[in-house]
């Protein structure tokens, strides 16, 4: 383990505009129904949580204009239109618009994080800072905080919660040759879990990478190896968590995606049989009781994860 490397890591601010530059992930539908009434449902081709904004137009013989919701299945019942007058149909025209998400979900901040590495294995976390706020002069993201965990031999990286896995970016091959503080490119996992944070790991070997998109992991699930990092021979691994919210004032009734922002979270890790925050580049050693290895896993997946071991 590396614990002592005297190199400014700077990490690049997820922009927010990617949530909403993805197209075609989502689809609508509707059928009219005897009664008059109109039900709405949606399929969608990716795995995780969606916000997903219906607003109505030219509307006759119901009520409402908009409509959001949060979905997590892949398909499902948006909402259904009932008509003023039964005898009569229902007019109208819509349009809808979505991003990726679980905007506003209630966070469990004290959740007992397992160290992103196997039991036993002696680690200290970097803390990073971000570009914009070193180079620009920018204000911090908000609540920023990421870490960055570094090894003279690659490492299996491990799970640190309960979560699916929903985006898998395995296309980058860095030049071994150079020395870097930071490359934006990596090969890297993000999952969500339960209470819709989301955790991004960085710095796959892409061939090594060993869960599948939408696929449910558990903590200390194998992701995958760390690739080489530079010319030096580093491995490394950054770790970044995060929620969606909306921005103050805005209710998810009238929300509108430019008013959506990215919040990052300082997780507590167990440690030392203590849920803390990791001080920059301190000394831990990987460990986990049952109790919080089955915190959010259900009896039959606890009797199916022994069965492997």
């Amino acid at each position: 383990m590396i614990s002592n490397i005297k190199i400014i890591s700077i990490v690049f601010l997820f922009c927010i505009s990617q949530l909403f530059s993805q197209r075609n992930l989502i689809e609508i539908d509707y059928k009219k129904n005897q009664d008059n009434s109109v039900n709405f449902n949606y399929k969608k081709k990716s795995p995780g949580s969606w916000f997903i904004m219906l607003q109505f137009s030219n509307l006759t013989n119901t009520r409402g204009r908009y409509f959001n919701k949060v979905v997590k299945s892949n398909m499902g019942s948006l909402l259904k239109l009932k008509p003023v007058n039964p005898d009569e149909s229902i007019g109208f025209q819509y349009s809808f618009n979505y991003f990726r998400g679980n905007l506003n979900s209630k966070i469990e901040y004290d959740y007992p994080y397992i160290l992103p590495f196997e039991s036993g294995t002696n680690i200290s976390a970097q803390e990073l800072f971000s570009i914009e706020n070193v180079y620009l002069k920018q204000e911090l993201p908000k609540g920023w905080k990421s870490y960055s965990f570094t090894f003279n031999e690659s490492k299996s990286v491990r799970a640190i919660r309960k979560g699916t896995v929903i985006e898998i970016l395995k296309n980058y091959s860095p030049n071994v040759e150079n020395i870097y503080s930071y490359y934006s490119e990596q090969n890297q996992i993000t999952i969500e879990h339960n209470d819709g944070s989301v955790a991004v790991y960085k710095g796959f070997n892409a061939e090594s990478i060993a869960v599948g998109l939408g696929e449910l992991i558990y903590p200390q699930t194998n992701l995958g190896k760390l690739g080489r990092y530079d010319k030096r021979g580093l491995y490394r691994l950054y770790l970044s968590l995060y929620s969606y919210k909306s921005k103050k004032g805005k209710t998810l009734f009238n929300i509108k995606s430019s008013d959506v922002e990215i919040v990052y979270i300082t997780p507590k890790f167990f440690v030392n049989e203590n849920v803390t925050v990791l001080k920059n580049l301190n000394p831990y050693k990987v460990d986990f009781t049952e109790k919080v290895l089955f915190k959010e896993m259900r009896k039959r997946e606890i009797k199916k994860y022994k069965a492997k071991l």
